[in-house]
């Protein structure tokens, strides 16, 4: 499968997917393309709950709220202060999405409350090392968030499932992007955190059958940026966050490995537009990104830090993961598209620059 989309070199132009699933072909996507919902938003009275929203995909989307002239209410268990000084605008509530009475709590005092953003979940290493801890959370939390949106009335709750919900592996599905309608029963699994984002699906969809509650996910492929702090994907942030700052990565797969990436601002832009929509066709949306390999990944980071010490784990032929995720139903609704990845790795190296007192690229 490698073989049939060829790596690209530094300062090349990358062949990746085929247009519709990533690549340089869509250099007009990204930034710049909210004028619409922006202004039905500022006119409109919503008032956002994000859950988790001082985690890694949450802080963006805080801000892309604000952004839009937005209230917003943060629900965290944990507060990161040092992310929270950052969202400006923003109201902070104690909210632990495991205990009904925090999350009735919550909504009690906010009876404006019209949409949610649910991004709170413990990740997949988390999950591994304490499962009661992470079935609290992830499961009966989640079902939680599904009661309280429908018995206040959301407008909409938009939540993250994930791409591992399609399993371990690439080979069941061929050399084709993995697309919604897709399915790999538990027994194909790797993560633990795969299975329960199936059920957190099943029961959501329950939730619309039964009370008519309007509720979406996406799930995401690798999801990169600065500011990844916990989980089992850390080298998603590492791999340019590193050497921004001059300090060599080595990561945990081959540089033949594949997977899709997505910038996690395009992320936010496409939980916030889900959200914001009229009307949707659809509960589950991939996020879509682009398609490379782990030597193409290297050649964007080069791009812009040509002495980049990036290596890699040539014993390990894949992340367990799927490669090729396809977007093509979020993009048709929604009319947005992530970003090329040498713009997103741009912003990422950018970010963590900025975090380290030096220029940007």
């Amino acid at each position: 499968m490698a073989a049939a989309r060829a790596r690209g070199g530094a300062g090349r132009r990358l062949r990746t997917c085929p247009r519709g699933h990533g690549g340089e072909g869509r250099a007009a996507a990204g930034r710049g393309r909210r004028t619409p919902d922006r202004a039905a938003a500022r006119t409109a009275r919503v008032k956002f709950l994000v859950t988790g929203g001082t985690g890694f995909i949450g802080a963006s989307v805080v801000r892309n709220l604000r952004g839009r002239g937005i209230p917003v209410v943060v629900g965290d268990i944990a507060v990161d202060a040092d992310v929270a000084q950052r969202l400006d605008g923003a109201e902070f509530v104690d909210l632990d999405v495991g205990d009904r009475q925090s999350v009735e709590a919550v909504f009690a005092s906010q009876p404006d409350m019209t949409h949610c953003i649910q991004l709170a979940y413990l990740m997949s290493a988390e999950v591994e090392s304490d499962p009661p801890l992470g079935a609290r959370v992830d499961v009966l939390g989640m079902t939680h968030m599904f009661d309280a949106a429908a018995r206040h009335r959301l407008q909409r709750l938009v939540f993250t499932s994930s791409e591992t919900v399609y399993g371990a592996s690439q080979e069941p599905y061929g050399d084709r992007p993995v697309v919604e309608d897709d399915f790999c029963a538990p027994g194909g699994h790797h993560f633990t955190y795969g299975v329960m984002k199936l059920l957190n699906e099943f029961m959501a969809r329950k939730y619309v059958e039964r009370s008519g509650v309007s509720i979406a996910c996406t799930r995401p492929a690798i999801v990169f940026g600065h500011g990844r702090k916990r989980g089992s994907v850390l080298w998603a942030g590492e791999f340019a966050s590193n050497p921004a700052v001059g300090t060599p990565v080595r990561l945990p797969f081959s540089s033949r490995a594949r997977d899709t990436w997505i910038y996690k601002d395009d992320c936010a832009e496409q939980l916030v537009r889900l959200a914001l929509a009229p009307k949707l066709e659809h509960f589950a949306y991939n996020n879509g990104g682009e398609c490379v390999s782990g030597a193409e990944l290297a050649d964007a980071v080069r791009h812009w830090l040509p002495d980049a010490q990036i290596e890699f784990d040539e014993s390990v032929p894949s992340t367990p993961l799927i490669d090729w995720q396809g977007g093509e139903r979020l993009e048709r609704e929604l009319g947005f598209r992530p970003r090329p990845l040498l713009e997103g790795v741009r912003a990422h190296i950018n970010e963590a620059r900025l975090a380290g007192g030096l220029e940007p690229v």
